[in-house]
């Protein structure tokens, strides 16, 4: 066998000719619209031209650019004065200026107004945005949803009460939702509830009276009440909850190691559970009213009776209440048991909060 040549054959290989690429179209970045709200100039560069134009008195194109402002700038920020009514113009060359006192009022009420508009545009957003949250909630899940935080506890009472078609029954104990509810916006707590056909919910809520002392808890109870619901106070609410009509059900869990849980019911059995116990809870309840709301006859005291709650009320020992009166100790102390129990209290403060906002001191 004869050994391998070590010639190799040289092999060429010749490029094929260039070929120019067609160039790679650049993306087209589509424009970016501005807000309405920000069509408008800035008001650093429309303060200083009103400014001259009111020092000017009888404003035009010529003086002004004496002034030093440019002819872009009047081009853009004189229509600006029109539109906001603080100039009129007399020609394409001149203005006559309204008074601030005219104007300046008018054009702060067009922005409330603005303003109100899209306060009201955003909740009707967020209502939409909740709405939807909780629909897919219910859609993807069967029995019970575990709520790990407290924004998904907030939305699970809310798809409760916008799922309902007839009526709703709440409780408040001391959890972090019902924090969360003292210090959300007012108008989360005070809009009158009702259901897809806008017919009015029959809203029962029932409050432990713990929660009294904390802020906004007695505006918001006036607020329900004047929306129509049926408030009541129940000492030691087992917890805060709600269910619907339709069977939808949550429970505010508490604190768990530091993050707020809760859990979402929308199977009937589960609803029925909740709300037998917040019935319960319920019928153990004692109605409440402002204290512009009339007295009804079972709630009238006697007058020893009113005069120990007005005492106690203010903090008065039972052998001070017991002199003042001319009674015995061992009577005040069974009269102030009785009056506790008669307002859901479990403290003397309670006792004269929900006292004088039932009108019985």
């Amino acid at each position: 066998m004869s050994a391998p040549s070590a010639r190799r054959d040289h092999v060429v290989i010749t490029p094929p000719p260039h070929e120019e690429q067609p160039p790679v179209p650049k993306r087209r970045t589509p424009p970016i619209t501005a807000p309405v709200a920000q069509l408008d100039p800035d008001d650093d560069e429309v303060a200083p031209l009103y400014l001259a134009i009111l020092e000017t008195g009888n404003p035009s194109r010529k003086s002004l650019l004496a002034q030093g402002f440019t002819d872009d700038q009047l081009k853009r920020l004189l229509p600006v004065l029109e539109k906001r009514g603080m100039i009129q113009p007399l020609d394409g060359e001149s203005w006559s200026v309204v008074p601030p006192d005219v104007a300046m009022p008018a054009f702060a009420a067009a922005l409330e107004a603005r303003a109100r508009m899209v306060r009201n545009t955003a909740q009707s957003l967020s209502r939409v945005y909740l709405r939807t949250r909780s629909a897919e909630r219910t859609e993807t899940t069967s029995g019970a949803v575990l709520l790990e935080s407290l924004v998904d506890v907030a939305q699970a009472l809310h798809q409760v009460t916008t799922t309902a078609q007839e009526w709703v029954l709440s409780s408040r104990a001391d959890s972090p939702l019902s924090r969360y509810l003292l210090e959300a916006p007012r108008t989360v707590s005070t809009t009158p509830f009702v259901n897809s056909q806008g017919d009015p919910l029959d809203v029962r809520l029932d409050i432990d009276p713990g929660l009294l002392p904390e802020p906004n808890v007695l505006e918001i109870m006036q607020a329900r009440f004047e929306a129509g619901d049926d408030v009541r106070l129940t000492r030691d609410v087992p917890f805060t909850g709600a269910v619907n009509d339709q069977g939808l059900a949550m429970i505010d869990l508490g604190d768990d190691g530091g993050s707020p849980v809760g859990i979402l019911l929308n199977r009937p059995a589960g609803g029925a559970r909740v709300q037998a116990v917040l019935e319960f809870a319920w019928r153990a309840g004692t109605p409440w009213r402002p204290s512009n709301a009339p007295a009804s006859d079972s709630d009238v005291l006697d007058p020893r009776d009113r005069s120990i709650l007005r005492l106690m009320a203010g903090g008065v020992s039972d052998a001070a209440i017991a002199r003042q009166l001319g009674i015995s100790s061992r009577t005040v102390e069974r009269r102030v048991r009785v009056l506790l129990d008669r307002l859901n209290a479990t403290t003397r403060f309670q006792a004269g909060v929900l006292a004088a906002r039932q009108g019985l001191i």
